[in-house]
């Protein structure tokens, strides 16, 4: 067991370190600064047992967690400040023009929609769209409560998957969507 572990964790350090840096760099601005973080983003995730993790849930957990290490990092050195607008990074993290530019906002939540399963979709869709309770779902679609909590969690997982292995930004734009449709259901 201990020598397969190793092996996927050195496979997926030597698949996903370099995007990591990129991600990190885009953040910190500095090469060397980057590759630390993200060397001690495995070093920590390899003591903690994270890379045990599926694949999809492995990247997602390490983006995040580069980002998040990133902005610790930038916390830490409040004088070295630098606007949005200065940031060279951010602008090659923008999406080409004739990449994203021409796809509207219903384009992008219908590709997103598209990776989940019918059911879990339709589930998705009445508890998000139509602010529906688990239980209302139920008894519409004559399935369990359970079910319908397992659905919303597949589908959940799903989406900040595919967001993961998508663009960047359209990691932003799905949670504020997500976020701005539950705040819209609530009120």
């Amino acid at each position: 067991m201990g020598k397969d572990r190793k092996e996927t964790f050195k496979t997926r350090f030597l698949t996903h370190y370099p995007r990591l840096c990129r991600i990190a760099y885009g953040y910190v601005l500095d090469t060397d600064d980057a590759e630390d973080i993200v060397q001690e983003l495995f070093i920590h995730i390899w003591n903690k047992d994270k890379d045990t993790l599926p694949e999809a849930e492995f990247i997602a957990y390490m983006t995040t967690a580069v980002r998040n290490s990133c902005i610790n990092f930038l916390r830490k050195r409040p004088d070295d400040t630098v606007s949005i607008e200065e940031n060279p990074a951010l602008t090659s993290c923008m999406p080409e023009e004739n990449e994203e530019e021409n796809v509207s906002s219903e384009e992008r939540l219908q590709k997103a929609l598209a990776v989940l399963p019918p059911k879990c979709r339709d589930i998705f869709l009445l508890a998000k769209l139509k602010g529906m309770k688990y239980r209302e779902i139920a008894e519409q679609l004559a399935i369990s409560e359970k079910t319908v909590e397992n659905q919303m969690s597949k589908a959940i997982r799903l989406l900040r998957t595919y967001a993961a292995s998508c663009h960047p930004l359209l990691i932003v734009w799905i949670s504020i969507f997500v976020s701005t449709l539950q705040n819209y259901i609530h009120k």
